[in-house]
């Protein structure tokens, strides 16, 4: 399936303002990045997030995997093509 990136402007008709979304956005991402290099192994916290949820341990991964590249994903500007 091909990842559909969402713009800002997208984000606006949310109801709240773009750069309110884009903060929250970027400290989700980095509290995810922090959290995973607390101290705690990255499979350990896979294994009790995916205990506490009833969420299988490749789809937990994968969630914790797209939390942490939301701001690289959603927040850069996209590369200009090259001529």
């Amino acid at each position: 399936m091909e990842k559909e990136n969402i713009t800002l402007v997208e984000l606006k008709d949310l109801g709240e303002t773009s750069e309110q979304l884009a903060r929250d956005i970027r400290m989700l991402s980095r509290g995810v990045k922090k959290m995973l290099n607390a101290g705690l192994r990255r499979e350990t916290i896979v294994l009790l997030l995916s205990s506490s949820s009833s969420v299988g341990k490749v789809d937990t991964r994968r969630i914790l995997d797209a939390l942490e590249g939301l701001e690289r994903d959603y927040l850069t500007k996209p590369k200009e093509a090259e001529i």
